[in-house]
């Protein structure tokens, strides 16, 4: 009589073990790489929405008048008494102007960017610095627009804005 030798091939409990650990590790590590990466998009698409914002007034002020055509004093800056954002008509009004949710030109709140604000500074500069402030009208104005998530900033967009087209009775329509 022969006797047959069964050998059963499978995995020990060891190797199963080793195996679930090694798989641990690797999964471990990829979570590490990947919440960065997440997060970093994030904080891309906030900047890219925060440009935006910048750009967006940025052009809105570019479009208006470079002092006001009720006041017609070139030292003034700030909104006319009883100017509303609706009707700003001159560079200057947006002087100190914020809002938080970012308004649109139309005077509604942007409501779905809870917790962004613009905010806007117009000053007097030398025509031989723009970097230096002046108290009195130069004929150039530096136009600073900053845009802020949880009062992080970021973006920032500077604009210098001089009279001559005021000078040369340019008017957008």
């Amino acid at each position: 009589m022969h006797t047959r030798l069964i050998h059963h091939r499978g995995l020990s409990m060891a190797e199963t073990v080793l195996s679930t650990l090694l798989i641990g590790f690797i999964l471990i590590a990829t979570l590490q790489i990947v919440g960065p990466m997440t997060r970093s998009t994030s904080v891309h698409a906030d900047r890219l929405v925060a440009a935006n914002l910048a750009i967006e007034l940025t052009e809105e002020i570019a479009t208006k008048q470079w002092t006001s055509p009720v006041l017609n004093d070139p030292n003034s800056i700030g909104p006319e008494m009883g100017d509303t954002r609706i009707t700003y008509d001159d560079i200057d009004d947006f002087a100190a102007w914020s809002a938080s949710p970012p308004m649109l030109s139309t005077g509604t709140y942007n409501t779905s960017l809870t917790g962004w604000t613009r905010r806007v500074s117009v000053d007097h500069v030398l025509m031989s610095d723009a970097s230096t402030v002046s108290g009195t009208y130069t004929g150039l104005k530096r136009v600073t627009v900053v845009v802020l998530k949880d009062d992080v900033e970021l973006a920032r967009v500077e604009s210098l804005h001089s009279d001559s087209a005021d000078a040369l009775g340019f008017v957008v329509p």
